[in-house]
């Protein structure tokens, strides 16, 4: 991995037309770098709980996201997500950049299986997996 890049924000372009709960919780980031989908933020106050770290909400929310944007990326249907599992491996604080990908591990003709990483720098802070329902009949409209 190319954490020189990907820890730079200045290297990720803005999304223009965010979803609005991305936009809302700062999710705008986007990255492509060797055919993989990376998506970034930086821990705003409105991330934070009271211990100024990013609500664990904020980061499965987000890495949801980024698995739900890999997987319209593959193939542009949009995935309804039927099963998150979350490992909280270490905190990001307010003002932190945190990145992500995400990777189809397996797949079907209706649902796919994905993980995804969360860093700050070249440390992982926490992991994820989730099952994800392919929605072949709802457009092919980018869902983020």
């Amino acid at each position: 991995m190319q954490t020189d890049i990907l820890k730079n924000i200045k290297n990720y372009t803005k999304d223009t037309d965010p979803g609005p709960f991305s936009k809302n919780n700062g999710f705008l980031y986007n990255l492509e770098l060797d055919g993989i989908f990376y998506k970034g933020f930086t821990v705003e106050e409105i991330n934070c709980n009271k211990a100024g770290i990013a609500h664990g909400g904020t980061l499965i929310a987000f890495a949801d996201g980024i698995m739900g944007y890999t997987a319209w990326k593959k193939d542009s249907f949009p995935c309804l997500t039927a099963k998150l599992n979350a490992n909280y491996v270490g905190p990001a604080p307010k003002g932190s950049w945190v990145y992500g990908f995400a990777e189809i591990t397996r797949e079907t003709k209706s649902i796919l299986f994905m993980k995804c990483n969360l860093f700050i720098d070249d440390k992982i802070i926490f992991t994820s997996d989730g099952i994800f329902k392919i929605l072949r009949n709802h457009g092919k409209k980018d869902p983020s």
